[in-house]
């Protein structure tokens, strides 16, 4: 036994010098591939696996030694890398427990278990901190976002924001790349006054949009103490300044002056030089400060001063030309919103989808909170369709031709108000429907070319000034397109209506009835549920005709029709079946709820009353209904099987109803004509 454990030592000692050796020999070489690396695997594993046998039985701890390794491998390496040398390590395992008797299988499932859970913790914890790592990733990327969105927003070029018609879209970046050239060039610029003029710090204080704090925005210093802000901008060398004017210049500090709020200390501050930085003309907005320190506590000469107003000035036309360039690519990406919501529009057929088309070309134009379009209607316009705050409050309502201000411009043919200014509340629509609390207002007369106007869209926003010149252009475009659209649309819907449509009784006439019939006596076969079919016939009208003219005869089937259409509900069909036939489908209708329909349409007609040349005419229908499933199972047979409790009813005495299923026997075997 001592031989075998000596014998076994040395081996193990010399495979791991071996590994040791192949590691230090390679350490300088180019990296190994796949299988050199399997191979160092599993030398490793070897050596590893006889030093922990020969320390198992006088170090207890020695279990950890497989344990980690095992681990480290699975954790580290890929699958393909880890199996193996995993492999050797079990089949050294069982070759004790099975050939060589030294452990028992018990032992073995155990260590295998230790092994395995030590391997699997070690790789989660692994994945963990990728995952942490990951995270901390996201975080700094998150906060730089934020910090550049509001380096951005305080600077004025950021525009994006959500008002009720939805995000009004930033354009590209939001401004990032625009800030980011804006902080390179007054990192550039203040290093070369801080240079030029031999001074300590050169910062740009700027204040956010609300003028409530300030921020430094940008430095050049010799110092490492600078604090990022925000600082209050009443207090400090900023108050100071804010109370005096255009620029002040302090010389000498006087001793445990704190004044400066980008310093920890002022320890060193010999004299200040602060100036305002010039903001853009016509706005009246918080202004930056250009703040310069040095050392030296004599006064500063009149050359250092007109450098740095010339400097003041270059920071502000910088922000200025900032602005430019970001308004400049707002208007390109609106533009191009514009375009595509212009090419759905092209493609747009129905109305609705116009008018979905147009509001997100005018959501990628302005950011708007409300838009509307209302169209001619005789001697009316009426709202129908309508997005925003206070859409509900309008649409579907109809106002006089001339009321309100869409009144005026369908009478002037010309958008108003003039410059988009709204001074409301105003009688937009009429005065009983204000828009109130708007600062913006456009109404666009909706025509064709430069016809009379059919129509209007009025378009309104919380800001002011949000109708520029371009914009004015742009939404005429819109809505000249709008205009073609919507007229086609409309003569769309005509020539459906045409061609569904019997031109006479206004009802479907007899193909769209045989298309619908199909349609839903799928729809009940699918459903199992029931459906009624009505067919009509005025009685008599021949003779109606022949006696006072078939002009008095088409007012008649005119005045049977809108009985007909007004008994039948939204999901059912009425039809002109053919001459002064009517055909009627109640979808989910059984036999019960039928008879009390088909009695209602009978007694209406039964009421109507006309007068020709002093003689008084009364109308009556005959009518026969067939009830699916009980009377047909299809089409043709429910249609025949109508038809005779049709032929029954006039056959009868006319003016009342027959129901196939109650009709006697030899009326069933009697052929209908």
């Amino acid at each position: 036994a001592p031989l075998s454990i000596g014998c076994g030592s040395l081996a193990g000692l010399a495979l791991a010098a071996a590994g040791a050796g192949r590691a230090w020999w390679r350490r300088d070489r180019p990296a190994a591939g796949r299988g050199e690396e399997i191979a160092d695997l599993l030398l490793w594993t070897a050596a590893l696996w006889m030093g922990y046998r020969l320390l198992a039985g006088q170090v207890a701890a020695a279990i950890l030694l497989p344990a980690c390794w095992m681990a480290w491998i699975v954790a580290s390496r890929p699958p393909a890398v880890a199996w193996p040398p995993m492999a050797l390590a079990l089949a050294m395992e069982a070759a004790l427990t099975f050939l060589a008797g030294r452990q028992p299988p018990v032992q073995l499932a155990a260590n295998l278990a230790g092994w395995g859970a030590a391997a699997a913790a070690l790789r989660l914890f692994a994945r963990s901190r990728v995952h942490r790592r990951q995270l901390r990733q996201a975080f700094a990327r998150d906060r730089e976002e934020t910090a550049t969105r509001e380096y951005a927003r305080d600077l004025g070029l950021l525009a994006d924001r959500t008002n009720a018609l939805g995000a009004f879209e930033a354009p590209l970046d939001g401004g990032r790349s625009t800030v980011e050239s804006l902080a390179a060039s007054f990192d550039l610029q203040l290093e070369l006054l801080r240079q030029g003029l031999d001074v300590t710090t050169v910062a740009v204080l700027w204040p956010d949009a609300a003028g409530k704090e300030l921020r430094l925005r940008a430095a050049a210093s010799a110092r490492t103490d600078l604090l990022p802000g925000p600082f209050p901008p009443g207090q400090g060398i900023a108050g100071a300044l804010l109370r005096t004017g255009e620029e002040l210049a302090l010389a000498p500090v006087p001793p445990g002056y704190d004044g400066l709020p980008y310093y920890r200390n002022t320890k060193g501050v010999g004299s200040i030089y602060v100036l305002r930085i010039p903001g853009e003309a016509g706005k009246t907005e918080p202004p930056g400060l250009l703040c310069v320190d040095r050392p030296q506590r004599e006064s500063w000469d009149e050359s250092a001063g007109r450098v740095l107003r010339l400097a003041a000035r270059k920071v502000g036309l910088e922000v200025a030309m900032a602005r430019r360039l970001e308004d400049m690519d707002r208007d390109r990406h609106a533009i191009r919103k514009v375009c595509f919501g212009l090419q759905e529009l092209n493609g747009a057929l129905g109305l609705e989808t116009a008018f979905a088309a147009s509001m997100k070309a005018i959501r990628g134009l302005v950011h708007a909170d409300f838009a509307a379009f209302s169209l001619l209607e005789e001697d009316q316009h009426r709202v129908v369709h309508a997005e925003g705050e206070g859409a509900e409050k309008v649409i579907g309502l109809a106002f006089g031709k001339g009321e309100g201000l869409v009144g005026q411009v369908l009478k002037v043919n010309h958008p108003l108000p003039a410059g988009g200014a709204y001074r409301g509340p105003a009688p937009v629509f009429s005065r009983a429907q204000p828009l109130a609390d708007f600062g913006s207002l456009l109404v666009v007369p909706l025509r064709k070319e430069e016809g009379e106007p059919f129509g209007a869209l009025v378009v309104a926003a919380r800001e002011q000034g949000v109708f520029t010149d371009t914009r004015l252009q742009i939404l005429e475009l819109i809505a000249t397109q709008v205009a073609v659209k919507i007229d086609l649309a409309q003569a769309h819907e005509r020539i459906n209506n045409m061609a569904t449509t019997d031109g006479l009784t206004g009802l479907a006439n007899h193909r769209t009835f045989q298309h619908g019939f199909e349609i839903m006596l799928s729809r009940a076969e699918r459903c199992q549920g029931p459906l009624a079919l009505l067919l009509g016939d005025i009685d008599h009208f021949k003779q109606v005709n022949d006696t006072y003219g078939h002009p008095f005869g088409d007012q008649v089937l005119q005045a049977v029709a809108g009985v007909i259409g007004s008994a039948v509900r939204r999901a059912d069909l009425a039809a002109r079946y053919g001459g002064e036939e009517f055909a009627v489908l109640l979808d989910g209708t059984d036999l019960r709820q039928g008879r009390q329909v088909a009695e209602r349409i009978r007694q209406k007609v039964q009421a109507l009353s006309f007068r020709h040349q002093g003689e008084q005419v009364t109308p009556t229908i005959s009518l026969g209904m067939a009830v699916f499933p009980e009377d047909g199972g299809d089409k043709p047979l429910l249609i025949s099987r109508a038809d005779q409790a049709l032929y029954h009813a006039k056959a009868t005495g006319r003016n009342r109803l027959a129901i196939w299923g109650e009709l006697p026997e030899e009326a069933k075997r009697r052929p209908a004509n």
